[in-house]
């Protein structure tokens, strides 16, 4: 349990960094239109980690065998201790470093959703689902369920690659 707290925790540390150096770069507000394709790379983060752990946890077991069960355990377990600390980190983030995170996605989405709204009624429709979506609750319920998604996946595929052939 001690390797899969440590790799939690290195998740957790990394991908704050991450939303430190894109806030840094500017993504987060003067070129918050690349953010999606930023985001979607604290995915190979997330997996390289996990990878991590799987190997780590295979080569203190060498009294007993190791099967592909034993990774998945790794996996989720790792992914589960990471998913609280992932929200806390990114309550952090976002409500201490860059609490205008949120305005300037709105700004930027008022400007999209003007070039491409056909009629009034659309913009106001399309403005009130982007306000919804883009507040700390249901913000922090996607990436909670992008990062259960990412961890189930990575927890199913990983541990493949440490068994022996």
């Amino acid at each position: 349990m001690k390797i899969e707290f440590k790799y939690a925790t290195i998740i957790t540390v990394a991908l704050f960094f991450w939303l430190c150096f894109e806030f840094w770069i500017g993504f987060h507000d003067a070129f918050v239109n690349f953010l999606p394709v930023t985001s979607i790379l604290t995915v190979f983060i997330w997996g390289i980690a996990l990878q991590k752990a799987i190997t780590e946890k295979k080569k203190i077991s060498k009294l007993t065998p190791w099967n592909y069960g034993k990774g998945v355990r790794t996996a989720l377990l790792t992914t589960l201790l990471a998913l609280p600390l992932l929200l806390l980190s990114r309550w952090v983030f976002y409500d201490l470093i860059n609490p205008d995170f949120f305005n300037n996605v709105m700004i930027k989405g008022r400007e999209w959703i003007s070039l491409s709204a056909p009629t009034q009624d659309n913009f106001d429709n399309s403005v009130k689902m982007m306000e919804d979506f883009f507040e700390m609750k249901a913000y922090q319920g996607v990436t909670l369920f992008f990062n259960i998604l990412s961890g189930l996946l990575f927890s199913v595929t990983l541990p493949l690659l440490s068994l022996k052939k």
